[in-house]
């Protein structure tokens, strides 16, 4: 992984994500994505609800730290 403009998305079934987190409209949430024993947190994500899916951009800007394995 790699930091870009747009280093991901994150898309959910929106009828799944609303049972199990609420409805994402209006909400932030923080993701962590590990790649190469490197975890990225990303902080204050606001969904993007598209049809039946909702996306999460992941991006540089709500990067807020990364921590690698021990």
């Amino acid at each position: 992984m790699r930091l870009s403009d747009v280093d991901g998305q994150i898309a959910y079934d929106l009828d799944e994500f609303c049972n199990e987190y609420g409805n994402p409209r209006g909400q932030s949430f923080t993701f962590e994505v590990t790649c190469d024993a490197v975890t990225y947190v990303y902080a204050d994500v606001v969904g993007t609800v598209r049809a039946d899916k909702v996306i999460f951009e992941l991006n540089s800007e709500d990067l807020v730290c990364t921590r690698k394995a021990h």
